[in-house]
């Protein structure tokens, strides 16, 4: 087995230790645990990060969103449907999320099709909360926004370029 190597001779290796700033959102893992999404201290919405309850240390944050999560949740919500449709009827004490929250999407931060369904991260404006949405959903409802993100992660190749490979 080798020795980690020290980026100058002589000197340890310290693993960088990263510091939580916010709990943003939470959800049930593909393996069937507790994830929090998590806004770190210093970096960007980019990268924000879905961490497993076990690996996290930082009780004050985590309590601090389970607080503010049950207070949201007991709101009472006055919005009509677009649409006429009627809306699938949650369970007690579950909060709405996506589009059924009401909000305007800020930017879509990420996507998955780890379910099976290809779904957007979308941050919402005036929220520090993101929530997984169909992109089936988000293709209707926002579609300059998806667009955006496509854009923004498209890379172009030259006849030049493809030459040099």
């Amino acid at each position: 087995m080798t020795e980690p190597v020290a980026a100058v001779a002589g000197e340890p290796v310290v693993e960088e230790e990263f510091s939580v700033e916010k709990v943003l959102d939470k959800r049930i893992g593909k393996n069937g645990k507790i994830e929090y999404l998590l806004k770190w201290r210093g970096f960007g919405d980019d990268d924000n990060t879905w961490e497993p309850k076990e690996n996290l240390d930082c009780p004050e944050l985590i309590e601090a969103f389970e607080v503010a999560r049950t207070k949201n949740s007991k709101k009472p919500e006055k919005r009509k449907i677009a649409g006429g449709e009627p809306k699938a009827k949650r369970k007690e004490g579950e909060r709405a999320r996506g589009f059924d929250r009401g909000l305007d999407p800020e930017r879509i931060i990420g996507a998955t099709d780890s379910s099976g369904e290809l779904m957007f991260l979308i941050k919402w404006k005036s929220s520090d909360e993101a929530d997984l949405v169909p992109a089936r959903e988000a293709n209707v409802k926002c579609p300059q926004t998806v667009i955006k993100f496509y854009e923004e992660r498209l890379t172009w190749h030259t006849s030049g370029q493809d030459e040099d490979e």
